[in-house]
């Protein structure tokens, strides 16, 4: 597993691995999290076998904020849907939302939602710009166990691992460490599926409505 600093130069070199099909360790606006290239099939069988998770159990994707009008390829946005993400986003929360024309057939096939995110940090947003793309995202740890909050604690828990993410970037999170709040957008209403740095009163105020 190779070490880079957050600097802006060793961001092309992230973007070519994630381009090859490799995952990388980054820090985020949430927690440590993993990324690999949602168009490269390879690279979610990586990454599920990194975490150790059920192939049942779905990912999200991440986008950078340039794309926020583009978020319709991916999901399907109705003008309730829209207003939220316009809402929300940047921002430390999932909104799962039904799949939209640009998700390969491969992604989860299954399940007919999709989680996205566009996380707000510097870093992230440096890399998705770069990618100009959608990268999958799932936390830097294995399946049930504690997300990662700085770099360390992800080489402590890949270390003795076989499968281990090919690049780490070093760094530790900003802000309270903790899974995005993830909600659900169905219809005119919005359901929190996991509670994270946005409460259900944070929530309630950005978006106007009762949740």
């Amino acid at each position: 597993m190779k070490i880079l600093s957050p600097d802006g130069k060793n961001t092309s070199e992230v973007v070519a691995l994630l381009r090859s099909g490799g995952i990388v360790a980054h820090p985020a606006d949430t927690c440590f999290g993993l990324a690999g290239d949602l168009m490269n099939e390879k690279a979610l069988k990586k990454l599920q076998h990194i975490k150790g998770r059920d192939s049942s159990k779905p990912m999200s994707i991440m986008l950078p904020a340039y794309m926020k009008a583009m978020i319709e390829h991916y999901a399907i946005l109705s003008d309730f849907a829209r207003s939220v993400c316009d809402a929300l986003l940047p921002g430390p929360v999932t909104i799962v939302l039904p799949k939209g024309p640009e998700i390969p057939g491969y992604f989860f096939p299954e399940i007919d939602t999709i989680g996205i995110r566009m996380p707000y940090d510097l870093f992230t947003e440096d890399l998705l710009t770069q990618f100009h793309g959608p990268l999958i995202t799932t936390s830097a740890n294995h399946s049930g166990e504690p997300v990662c909050c700085n770099h360390l604690e992800v080489m402590e828990i890949f270390k003795n691992s076989k499968l281990k993410p090919d690049l780490l970037v070093e760094g530790k999170i900003q802000h309270d460490c903790m899974p995005s709040t993830v909600i659900k957008v169905e219809k005119n209403k919005v359901t929190i599926l996991r509670d994270g740095p946005l409460n259900k009163e944070e929530l309630e105020s950005i978006l106007g409505i009762r949740i």
